[in-house]
């Protein structure tokens, strides 16, 4: 018996995700609705209970089971009763993906390890600015209708990267059965920053009928606001050496007496981060067979930050005392230093990022039951602009720092931190940037449907074009005072700075210090620059780089079965692809503007056998080419200091940074075997196996060219390794207890969980041997194929859904993993390792009425600090290993109202 389903999440409509007669085989745009009707008849499961958590969970399961891809989804509800503000959270609770959380949210997606993956936004690419890619961060979670990470390729699909295509798909008015207002609206508060800040959704859908057909429109409209705060204590990455003179340590490199960090760190990651975003839709159906569309979308992100930092120097100071060492080791761990006058340093940061991006879409769709055709076309205009003042100042007097390396953390005693006059004005640090990027994108799509009883089920065909151009210009510029001046007669507010630290206890004792506000830096930069003699006017923007990119693609593809229990599909998919990416060199060094064109035939094939009712074996193969960015391809570089006679040679190159002009995209032979078993509408285990070979893989390394002036260039950058595999093996279990012997209150619980391990082994490039020859090395994972890829990475969750009342308590992790990797040459090899926290989060919502639920979510509970060590041979001596830094990140806690009025 199908019941009333109520909104349990902001503006969500699943009876409409249920029964919208569309496919969800691909993000197309012609495929961005849930399961079908047939869908849903194939897997017995049309007469479904649709409510809450149950009705999200059984919309992803069907979506699931049916696609003939390996994907992941989670439907709207699902996301709304979550305790996420943005859909980089969200799709960190999906199988095969690992976030990187910082500043309040995740960031930094991978998916099964890789961040080569495309975006799409109801089946169009989108992007942010100059980049490939939109920051999932930047999509609200109240705004869309359903996330959809694809895992294998089809041939329909917008070329997907080696790890896949993230879809986002938004809602449209013909999901809603007829006119609706609904929304929610919540205080959010960030324990850390100790800041209450509002946030709100709203949509508003209509649908009527005409003598001209059936029309409908949607607005939706949602703003999130964020103050947050992450405290880090860190070591520097510098591992010095150091000889002893009395009661002094001499930093000479040559000495024994100690070895350790040379300076210790406070950093208070904080600012103010704005989502406002509008998304709109109008369906015009003037007969049951077509329908004409437009969708528009709007995300603006407005960035205030203000981190400050505190550095005291433990290296050159007067007299040392208290010293610990490691057992049996020159390793220090703690101590005692009178340092030099003047030596404790802190700059405090203002900037202000700004990004606006709009995509305008329209089309059709034609479907006769039998024959389907659809066109889509939409323009993409994304732009960033950023800039940065930071004041640079010095606390007067000398200072005696106690200093534990170990943990890390310090003391200052001898200055007063407190008083705005206690400070020497160091300078100031300007940025400016902007980055921009739009394109033209188009596509056809075909399929006509045989009969059932023909092994043929469909065939489809279709065509896309792209045509992107991306802009990114850059400049900064530093200068010190000719005089200094005190930190009180400079033209600013000082406060105190929050202490942070929340649930650290006694760790870093250390904690405030007086130090200009936000706004007062940002409202006198002209009397700033007046000081350090800079114009009155910022600093203008350089070029960096122009890009333009044309692709052309067409596929064809077959959807074949075998009775009711083989069936799969083979295509093909050819792509032509024209890039150039122009920019201007350092004097002396000849200009390279390069252009690269290279034509794709990529085909996939896929199998799935119905060994019974609920169990089903998928088999595929698909062949990607993931592109470069158009960053890492840009030609220009920034020159080192030169090498002795100023020319480089084989063994002493001219160092370098920048961007390789001559990387390609690299290929990968994707395989993935999938084991799905579904034993009822909300419950499924599966169990899934993934290999990826590949060719021409970017790391980052260096390459080498040579300059008719300067000799040997080495820039470090990216390039292309070698061949290389990637492993991986993904488990997945869900399920609501609805057992018979249980009570009626315990069947309300549930659990999901998954785990993913990846295995890896890539070469990369490396400069060895007589005359620096260039030489292949094969890298482990366990060395660092990817930076900030974990082997193992988990999500456990707790359901609870009965009555009114509804809870998710949700416990996500990884393991450890390369933070980042260096090569400063062979004597001194340099690693990042990543400790992450495990991270608990929970959410909760009462239904007071049908319309109208309270909701309260709670994420990072525990507070646990996420920990970087580093490892150092610097000099040649034995690898030692220290703590980078401890970062105890922003932890949320809200509570608000969700509400709907009309169907």
């Amino acid at each position: 018996m199908m019941r009333t389903m109520y909104l349990l999440a902001a503006t969500v409509s699943l009876a409409a995700l249920t029964a919208a007669p569309a496919q969800a085989q691909s993000p197309a745009p012609t495929n961005t609705d849930a399961p079908t009707e047939a869908a849903m008849e194939e897997t017995g499961e049309a007469d479904i209970v649709v409510t809450g958590l149950r009705a999200a969970l059984e919309s992803a399961q069907t979506l699931k089971r049916t696609a003939p891809q390996v994907v992941d989804a989670i439907v709207a509800s699902d996301i709304g009763k979550l305790p996420d503000l943005a859909v980089s959270d969200t799709v960190g609770r999906l199988p095969g993906v690992q976030v990187y959380r910082q500043a309040g949210e995740a960031s930094r997606v991978l998916i099964r390890g890789l961040p080569d993956f495309a975006t799409t936004y109801n089946g169009r690419e989108i992007f942010t600015a100059e980049t490939r890619v939109v920051a999932l961060q930047d999509f609200p979670s109240a705004n869309i209708a359903a996330l959809e990470v694809y895992k294998t390729s089809t041939a329909d699909l917008v070329a997907p990267g080696l790890a896949g295509l993230v879809n986002v798909r938004s809602r449209r008015p013909f999901d809603f059965e007829g006119g609706q207002i609904a929304g929610s609206a919540w205080g959010l508060y960030t324990i850390q920053a100790e800041k209450l800040t509002p946030n709100f959704n709203v949509l508003a859908t209509n649908r009527w009928e005409t003598g001209a057909g059936e029309f409908g429109l949607l607005v939706n409209g949602s703003y999130t606001e964020l103050q947050y705060l992450d405290s880090e204590p860190s070591n520097t990455d510098f591992l010095q050496t150091f000889r002893q003179e009395g009661s002094r340590l001499i930093a000479d490199g040559a000495g024994q007496a100690a070895r350790f960090p040379d300076i210790q760190r406070l950093f208070y990651r904080s600012g103010n981060r704005v989502r406002p975003s509008i998304n709109a839709a109008a369906q015009w159906r003037p007969n049951p067979d077509l329908e004409i569309y437009a969708d528009f979308l709007w995300q603006g992100f407005r960035n205030k930050i203000d981190d400050r930092l505190v550095a005291v120097e433990l290296f050159n100071g007067s007299s040392y005392s208290n010293l610990a060492f490691r057992p049996n080791s020159n390793l220090l761990s703690s101590g005692t230093v009178v340092g030099a006058p003047n030596s404790v340093f802190t700059f405090q940061g203002g900037t202000y990022n700004k990004t606006n991006t709009f995509q305008y879409a329209g089309g059709a769709k034609y479907d006769n039951g039998q024959f389907k055709i659809s066109a889509d076309l939409a323009y993409t205009k994304s732009t960033f602009t950023g800039s940065t003042e930071s004041v640079d100042r010095r606390f007067a007097g000398t200072p005696t720092i106690t200093f534990d390396l170990e943990r890390p953390q310090f003391a200052v005693s001898g200055l007063n931190p407190l008083d705005p006059n206690a400070f020497i004005f160091a300078g100031l640090f300007e940025e400016n940037q902007r980055s921009s990027g739009r394109d033209w994108q188009g596509r056809v799509d075909a399929q006509y449907d045989f009969d059932d009883d023909f092994f043929i089920r469909n065939i489809q065909l279709g065509a896309r074009f792209t045509d992107r151009d991306a802009i990114r210009q850059y400049a900064n510029r530093f200068a010190g005072p000719l005089v200094p001046t005190g930190g009180g007669a400079l033209p600013l507010t000082f406060r105190t700075t929050p202490e942070g630290f929340k649930g650290a206890g006694d760790l870093q004792p250390f904690r405030q210090f007086a130090s200009p506000t936000y706004g007062s830096i940002r409202k006198n930069r002209e009397a700033l620059r007046a000081i350090v003699g800079f114009p009155a006017a910022p600093v203008e923007r350089r070029l960096e780089y122009t890009a333009d990119e044309q692709t052309l693609a067409g596929y064809a593809q077959l959807a074949y079965g075998f009775g009711e229990n083989v069936d799969g599909q083979i295509g093909i998919r050819v792509e032509r692809t024209e890039t150039k990416v122009a920019g201007p060199m350092p004097t002396g060094i000849e200009a390279i503007d390069r252009g690269n064109e290279y034509t794709d035939w990529l085909p996939n094939a896929s199998i799935r056998f119905r060994m019974m009712p609920e169990l089903q074996l998928r088999l595929s193969y698909a062949q990607t080419r993931t592109r470069p960015n158009f960053v890492d391809q840009r030609p220009n570089i920034q020159l080192g200091a030169a090498p002795p006679g100023g020319v480089g040679t084989d063994s002493a190159p001219y160092p370098a940074t920048g961007g390789n002009p001559f990387l390609q995209p690299f290929t990968s032979d994707n395989y993935d075997a999938s084991l799905e078993y579904y034993f009822g509408p909300s419950s499924f285990a599966s169990v899934a196996v993934f290999r990826r070979n590949i060719d021409g893989f970017i790391q980052p390394s260096a390459f080498r060219f040579t300059d008719p002036n300067l000799g040997v260039v080495q820039v470090t950058g990216r390039t292309n390794t070698g061949k290389g595999r990637i492993t991986g093996v993904e488990g997945q279990f869900q399920t609501f207890f609805d057992y018979e012997f249980l009570p009626d209150w315990a069947r309300g619980f549930g659990v999901q969980a998954n785990v993913t391990y990846l295995d890896a082994e890539t070469q990369q490039l490396v400069f060895g041997g007589p005359a620096g020859a260039l030489e292949f090395d094969r890298i482990s994972f366990d060395d660092g194929i990817r930076n900030g890829v974990s082997k193992w990475n988990f999500n456990f969750v707790g359901l609870y859904e009965r009555g009114p009342l509804s809870a998710r308590l949700t416990y996500s992790g990884r393991s450890n993993f390369l933070a980042f990797r260096d090569n400063r040459g062979t004597s001194d090899p340099y690693r990042e390792f990543g400790n992450p926290n495990d991270r608990l989060d929970l959410s909760v919502n009462y239904n007071i009425f049908e319309n109208l639920t309270v909701f309260a979510d709670w994420t990072n509970i525990t507070m646990n600090p996420f920990e970087v060590d580093f490892s150092s041979a610097r000099d040649g001596r034995p690898e030692a290993r220290y703590p980078r830094y401890l970062r105890y990140d922003e932890s949320t806690v809200s509570l608000g109202v969700r509400f709907r009025f009309g169907k």
